[in-house]
């Protein structure tokens, strides 16, 4: 179907609901997608048929994977034409897969997008639907004897046996991304938040002492381990820890926070025995790593000014790693074969920009802004290659930095890039239905090749020309 088409029949289902139409009409006459108009499709359909209809007690969570013609999750033999897709296909681990479930964080964006929703269109159900959705799994999808949450990298929530997923790694807590939402997750449900961030401290840290951790722990009994001690991973912990503190002033997590710290420091200094990069074994300095300290200088508002001193500190001094282990790029070089995989280990350049302009708004660093701006120019003439399949997330990122580098220079050029970028990725994934393909190569829609990524770039891309002013914020995760 030919993306006009598909759009212009979203923009007659968008002015029926009542909203403004001005930027939608304009879109059409233009040829352009209507970035908005194609978000509130995707959730209203995921808010109409995208949520579990399939256990003895339906839940408002949302599947993770959907038949884009049916709507249903996938059953027999779809469901075993899509379990059989090898790693080799399109760079997903066959056990980092939630079939028949739901995970939260593989679904993080479509929660902000819901937010935002509300707060653009006026419709409160877009926010009700988000705050019923989480306070469910918050109070039903927890470990009652570690507080761990069943979701993140490896686990999920089966939608029809209302238990955990059994899977290979279905008993292993890591977080996939980090969790953005956390205000909003202690107003819905305070308890099922302090148990979890309690158990994040004793069940995931493997050593209180020395705060050596792993990014792995058991979820339904007592397992954490070390050695493994993942940067970015200790950002995600010291994050929700902040906000536990923030909420309940109870000084073990302040003692969490100080831990962590302080073993991650070790890490940077090689005193402990392992790399920030990696583990005890083997590691390096990674460009995520400064994850760590992004999310460090989120986390400091919420400590007492001490302890968010130090955590300042920490963070400037990984600046410091950064900067001479990471120089600029000159302008135009690219070491990688295909820049537009996101394959497992292997996350694609422009997320990795993304996450420096983050850094970048913290500190004002001009390295950070003169990578993002060398990366922009890097992609601003690329085509898309589909030499291997690409996710939706990957053509969401580059919208993103397209972004990134038109609100640090103000240069149309890159706002005329994420225009292009947005409108061959709605083609590639939206082809017919409000559902993001799960790459260019597969047809059923699953929320782990970050369908919801490329939905909130399209979402932030409208505002961007629409509604500059909007002041909705949308937190990049891709981090």
């Amino acid at each position: 179907m030919d993306i006009r088409n598909w759009a212009g029949g979203i923009v007659v289902l968008f002015l029926a609901a009542g909203l403004s139409c001005g930027a939608a009409v304009s879109a059409e006459e233009s040829g352009e997608p209507d970035g908005l108009a194609l978000v509130v499709a995707y959730a209203n359909a995921m808010l109409q048929q995208g949520q579990d209809r399939y256990g003895e007690a339906p839940a408002p969570l949302f599947a993770e994977e959907l038949d884009r013609t049916t709507m249903q999750m996938l059953a027999d033999e779809a469901l075993e034409t899509a379990a059989a897709i090898p790693r080799e296909a399109w760079g997903i681990r066959p056990h980092d897969r939630m079939l028949g479930g739901a995970n939260p964080q593989h679904c993080a964006n479509l929660y902000q997008i819901l937010y935002a929703l509300t707060g653009i269109t006026g419709e409160a159900r877009y926010a009700d639907a988000a705050d019923a959705s989480l306070r469910y799994f918050l109070e039903h999808c927890q470990s009652e004897a570690t507080g761990l949450l069943y979701w993140g990298e490896h686990a999920g929530w089966d939608l029809r046996r209302d238990a955990p997923l059994q899977t290979s790694s279905g008993d292993t807590h890591e977080f996939y991304r980090p969790w953005p939402l956390w205000e909003r997750s202690w107003q819905l449900a305070p308890e099922p938040c302090r148990r979890f961030a309690l158990g994040l401290w004793e069940h995931q840290i493997g050593d209180h002492e020395t705060g050596n951790y792993s990014r792995h722990a058991k979820i339904s009994q007592h397992g954490p381990a070390a050695n493994a001690p993942y940067a970015r991973h200790g950002g995600f912990y010291i994050e929700t820890w902040a906000s536990a503190y923030a909420q309940t002033g109870d000084d073990v997590f302040l003692q969490a926070i100080e831990t962590v710290l302080d073993g991650l420091e070790r890490a940077r200094l090689n005193d402990g025995g392992y790399l920030a990069g990696g583990s005890l074994d083997k590691g390096s300095r990674r460009p995520c790593d400064i994850s760590l300290a992004v999310s460090l200088e989120l986390a400091a508002p919420r400590v007492p000014p001490e302890l968010a001193a130090r955590m300042r500190a920490v963070a400037a001094a990984n600046d410091e790693v950064f900067a001479q282990t990471h120089p600029a790029p000159a302008a135009g070089e690219a070491t990688d074969t295909n820049l537009w995989t996101n394959a497992y280990g292997s996350g694609p350049r422009t997320g990795r920009a993304n996450l420096l302009m983050l850094r970048y708004r913290q500190t004002g660093n001009d390295l950070y802004r003169r990578i993002v701006l060398a990366e922009a120019d890097l992609y601003r003439e690329q085509q898309i290659n589909l030499s291997s399949p690409v996710w939706p997330g990957t053509v969401g990122d580059a919208v993103w930095l397209m972004l990134n580098a038109h609100e640090l220079t103000g240069n149309a050029d890159y706002l005329q890039a994420a225009r292009r970028f947005a409108r061959e990725g709605v083609n590639l994934f939206l082809p017919e239905g409000p559902l993001p393909r799960a790459s260019d190569a597969h047809d059923h829609y699953e929320a782990v090749t970050n369908g919801d990524t490329l939905m909130m770039a399209l979402l932030r891309l409208w505002m961007v020309q629409n509604r500059p002013n909007a002041g909705i914020a949308l937190a990049y995760t891709d981090r």
